[in-house]
């Protein structure tokens, strides 16, 4: 992914961002606090989607695993 982002304080105290390249838009917060909110939410994200992704990895290692476990023949089968 190519972007850049440009980002800087207006005259009214308000934080402007402009994305440019494979991200596209422009945002303007109220002032930097909600900047800085906005940036919690991003990582806050992107921890989240990194941890469902782990979980997911390894539900499917798991099933992996299940699927090629081969049967103890020693087991009672039939439970008698």
């Amino acid at each position: 992914m190519d972007f850049h982002a440009d980002i800087y304080e207006l005259d009214n105290g308000h934080i402007h961002v402009a994305l440019r390249g494979d991200a596209v838009g422009t945002a303007e917060f109220a002032d930097s606090d909600m900047f800085a909110k906005f940036v919690a939410q991003c990582q806050e994200y992107i921890e989240n989607s990194r941890h469902a992704k782990n979980i997911m990895d390894s539900l499917a290692e798991h099933n992996r695993h299940s699927s090629n476990a081969k049967p103890d023949a020693s087991a009672d089968t039939f439970g008698v």
